[in-house]
This record gives structure tokens, C-alpha cells and sequence, in this order.
């Protein structure tokens, strides 16, 4: 992350890059607060975060389990919007199986409008960036030696560039708006269970204005969630003891 120095000049900061910004606001967002200088916090540890969280947020105490609560509303969304039977609907259930690929990002959004909640993005599906990346160099390629173009490696990095830009900068920004392309459900949300979880800690301050929280197992679980979530981690990756960002491999 660029920062001002003493001088005015701009330099980068050692510490706070775009990610750790970028996560901790997606911290306050989702929890409801401001972490104020985010100098400060960086170099806790997620128990030690969450300890603040719980100071700023002052929520009330906890008389209902938030999981079973995001759990129940989002069984029962499924149920009013989709059709789908309650009891086909258990913690281990495939979402990809309840929201089929072809009309999955239409429906995606349905479910976020009618909660009223922010819900993970789906990702672009990693075989279609494979081949937006493999294509212009391997036509470039065979034009040279089918062809007969004069075209030196050189030429061909930098039209394979140019066409990367205006691939990602305006064809698939057009495409998507038409037919969407991000339909690939993340790693997190794959089963019903996980899903919850991550609407749960996406909305926490949601949940736990109105059922309360627990700052001792809840909000600390949560936060977890929320990084591993943001990060493309797994949960089990992200103890109370990791340090942000410093243990999460980000900058």
C-alpha cells in the first residue's frame, strides 16, 4: 500500500499492503465497526482481534445459536425460492446440486435480494481463465508457422499483452453483464453447512444485533470464517494464534 512520508513522497508501506487493507474492511463491514488506524492492529492475533471487535460492537449477549438462526433462514429461503423440501436440505447437502451450474448466477442473486444479506461472489471458472490466457499465444503461434507472419517471440508477448487487456478490460466485462460467467461456487460454500457459516460471519453484525453474541466462541469462530472465506483459505488453516497479516501469507 502507498502511504505519504514526512517529505510528501510516496512510498510503499512494509506492513499494511492491499490486502490487509482489503480484509479488514470486509472486518468492518461484515461486523459492523470501525478498527480505526488499521496500523494498529496489524501484527494481533485473530483471538486478539476478535477481543476488540467485541469491545467495539458491544453486542447484546447471545440467547440464540447464530448458525442454527442463518442456517433456518437460509433453508427456509431456499425453500420459498427454489422449491426445494426442508428436509432435503442437511448441513452436508451439495449447493451446487440445490443451484445447477446453467441458471446458477441468476438465482445467486435472488437468494442475496430476498435475505437481504451480502453473500460471497462467485468465482470465475478457472479452466475458462486457463484458456482466455493459452489462446492468444498459441494462435499467434501457428499463424508464424502456418502462415509464414514474421512474428519474434517478442512481437508475440506483446500482442498476447495487448490482447489480454482488451480481453479483460472490455470483452469479459461485456460478456459477463450479458451472460454472467462468475458461476463457480467457492470453496467454502460447497455444502449447505459451509454456506452458512460464511453468510453467518459475511452479515455477523446482522445476526448479532438481533440474537446477540458470544465473544468467547461465536465471534471469534466467525471472524475465522471470515478470513478464510476472504482468503480462499481453510478454516482449519486459521488458529486463534495467527497473526494478521503476517501468518496469512498476504501483504
Amino acid at each position: 500500500m502507498l502511504q505519504l512520508n514526512l517529505e510528501g513522497k510516496m512510498e510503499f508501506d512494509p506492513e499494511l499492503g492491499e490486502d490487509t487493507w482489503e480484509l479488514f474492511e470486509v472486518i468492518e463491514d461484515s461486523f459492523g465497526i470501525d478498527l480505526g488506524d488499521y496500523h494498529e492492529i496489524c501484527g494481533m492475533t485473530v483471538r486478539e482481534l476478535a477481543e476488540v471487535i467485541c469491545k467495539k460492537a458491544n453486542y447484546p449477549i447471545e440467547d440464540r445459536c447464530l448458525s442454527a438462526v442463518s442456517f433456518y433462514r437460509l433453508r427456509r429461503a431456499f425453500e420459498i425460492l427454489y422449491g426445494v423440501p426442508r428436509r432435503a436440505i442437511r448441513t452436508a447437502t451439495s449447493v451446487g446440486n440445490l443451484l445447477p451450474l446453467k441458471d446458477r448466477s441468476t438465482k445467486w442473486a435472488m437468494l442475496q435480494k430476498h435475505l437481504g444479506l451480502t453473500l460471497p461472489r462467485l468465482q470465475f471458472p478457472g479452466w475458462l481463465l486457463l484458456l482466455v490466457l493459452i489462446i492468444p499465444p498459441a494462435l499467434l503461434v501457428y499463424m508464424r508457422a502456418s502462415w509464414g507472419i514474421r512474428l519474434s517471440a517478442i512481437w508475440i508477448f506483446d500482442i498476447s499483452c495487448a490482447l489480454y487487456l482488451v480481453t479483460f478490460v472490455s470483452i469479459i466485462p461485456a460478456v459477463d453483464e450479458r451472460f454472467p460467467l462468475s458461476r463457480v461456487l467457492p470453496r467454502a460454500c460447497e455444502t449447505f453447512g459451509g454456506l452458512t457459516k460464511v453468510v453467518l460471519a459475511r452479515n455477523y453484525a446482522t445476526f448479532a444485533s438481533q440474537y446477540g453474541s458470544s465473544c468467547d466462541g461465536g465471534l471469534s469462530n466467525a471472524l475465522r470464517q471470515l478470513i478464510a472465506s476472504q482468503l480462499a483459505m481453510d478454516p482449519e488453516e486459521i488458529s486463534p494464534d495467527t497473526r494478521i497479516p503476517h501468518d496469512l501469507n498476504i501483504y
